[in-house]
């Protein structure tokens, strides 16, 4: 008498958790506080009411220059509530990973290939997610360029050093 094996399964698993490192290569994680509720891993953040300490989910008036990064799976420990949702609450303190490669979350029209530039969300409820520029969202550029697709709402981004514009010195004197 044969016996039945279950040979085929139906859990498909994505290839990265949100704000988890993509690898172990040069990134730069600074310590923040979240402001206000709504925060969660691998989302976009931008500069809260007070620069170099809060962050927050970008509105509608968000820039490319108020982008602070993406919050990271490394140093707040969150459950699921009961709606299956990670939350971060408020004044708690994030990992924002500056500089480096990491899992984002996308929004629901992006579609990014390789070293397509990284667009941020800036309002409705995607506020915080990335896209690509085909998206019609509400967006700002941020420093960054995929390294992949999407894959089951996340994405492989690699995010670079903003270097500060400077201005020129002239050195002499006059005649």
């Amino acid at each position: 008498m044969g016996m039945a094996v279950q040979t085929t399964y139906g859990f498909g698993f994505p290839k990265g958790t949100p704000g988890g490192l993509f690898d172990l290569s040069a990134h730069e994680i600074a310590t923040r506080q979240a402001e206000g509720e709504g925060i969660s891993f691998g989302v976009g953040v931008v500069t809260g009411s007070n620069k170099g300490i809060d962050v927050t989910i970008p509105t509608s008036a968000a820039t490319t220059a108020d982008f602070e990064g993406v919050v990271v799976h490394n140093s707040v420990m969150v459950e699921m509530d009961m709606d299956n949702r990670v939350r971060i609450g408020d004044k708690k303190t994030v990992g924002c990973l500056t500089h480096g490669k990491v899992w984002v979350k996308t929004g629901a029209e992006a579609s990014p290939k390789y070293k397509d530039k990284v667009y941020m969300i800036i309002s409705g409820d995607e506020a915080g997610l990335f896209t690509t520029s085909a998206d019609e969202a509400a967006k700002v550029e941020v420093n960054g360029r995929f390294l992949g697709e999407t894959d089951d709402g996340i994405a492989n981004a690699e995010f670079l050093p903003v270097i500060a514009a400077t201005e020129a010195v002239t050195e002499g004197g006059t005649d």
